[in-house]
């Protein structure tokens, strides 16, 4: 008989308000699986925050956790696996919407959580839609490659609802889809 260990399942993970102890965590996944987001020199990222001028995107981080809008997700011994970020207003490649809208940006996991903490915080930030009265979630991801990350997406519930691409601080265009669920 072989050990087999019992995978987590997406229910087995929490989700909460994130807060400056877990800046670091967040950013180290970003690093990890968003080269695009980090500039290269900038290669030692889960290992300091203190640079002479912060990347653009530690700069979002603390803001994002200033303003409350950081979700965290663990699992069952409490390793941060997962977060995203919670906001009401949606990116300027989004178009603008006529109904109240919560707009989830920068999901992010560990590898070996991605399936689980991603469902976890989409159901979290489902439900936090419908506490605040919104009825329309929406996020955006790479179109690139051969579409597992749109089809991810899909697979929690969202539709392909706009494709765009945005220009990058190198000159190259990053394809996108901006994705919509209701709630």
């Amino acid at each position: 008989m072989t050990d087999r260990r019992e995978l987590p399942e997406w229910s087995d993970m929490s989700v909460a308000e994130g807060g400056p102890d877990d800046v670091l965590d967040f950013l180290a996944m970003f690093h990890d699986h968003s080269s695009w987001l980090v500039p290269v020199q900038y290669v030692d990222l889960p290992e300091t925050l203190e640079w002479e001028e912060s990347p653009p995107i530690v700069k979002q981080v603390l803001r994002h956790v200033r303003d409350g809008q950081v979700r965290i997700c663990r699992d069952l011994i409490s390793r941060i696996t997962g977060g995203s970020v919670l906001t009401d207003e949606a990116p300027e490649f989004a178009p603008a919407v006529e109904e109240p809208e919560l707009y989830l940006h920068f999901l992010v996991t560990r590898v070996r959580f991605r399936q689980f903490s991603m469902a976890a915080l989409v159901a979290a930030a489902r439900a936090e839609a419908s506490r605040r009265g919104a009825r329309l979630l929406r996020t955006h991801c790479w179109a690139g490659g051969d579409g597992r990350v749109v089809r991810e997406y899909e697979e929690l519930g969202f539709t392909a609802a706009l494709e765009f691409e945005e220009l990058r601080s190198d000159g190259s265009l990053w394809p996108g889809w901006v994705l919509q669920a209701r709630v």
